[in-house]
């Protein structure tokens, strides 16, 4: 059982304890039924950034007067499983930093080939005697 389902089980088990149905959870803190259903679901997903998760979590718990940090440190739990590597820091690491001195060049390289057009022009242009 995922950390997901067991937070929704809980939920579920409290309301069904208190003898409320989940239109009347949702009536009773102001919101969409779907919401209810979603938490006992384990669907956090469907409820949009964690910020929101950990406040519908905490009204909830509240109304069903069950403690609220088990609850959320299941859900802090699940969140840092799925949180993805950050794949920058990896990659800038596997790979050397551009020396500056490799990113002259073609600026060196224009520099020249201007330096040696003006001398061609000038070579052309000096009259001949």
């Amino acid at each position: 059982m995922t950390d997901a389902v067991a937070i929704g089980e809980v939920l579920r088990a409290a309301r069904e304890r208190t003898g409320l149905q989940v239109k009347q959870a949702a009536e009773r803190l102001h919101v969409d039924a779907a919401i209810i259903q979603a938490l006992e679901e384990g669907r956090f997903a469907a409820l949009g950034a964690p910020v929101f998760v950990r406040g519908h979590l905490r009204r909830y718990a509240e109304l069903l007067g069950e403690p609220e940090a088990p609850l959320q440190a299941r859900y802090a739990a699940l969140q840092e499983a799925s949180i993805a590597p950050d794949l920058t820091q990896v990659a800038s690491r596997a790979t050397p930093a551009i020396r500056r001195d490799t990113r002259r060049w073609p600026l060196v390289l224009v520099a020249a080939v201007l330096v040696l057009a003006i001398a061609v022009w000038w070579a052309l242009r000096a009259p001949t005697t």
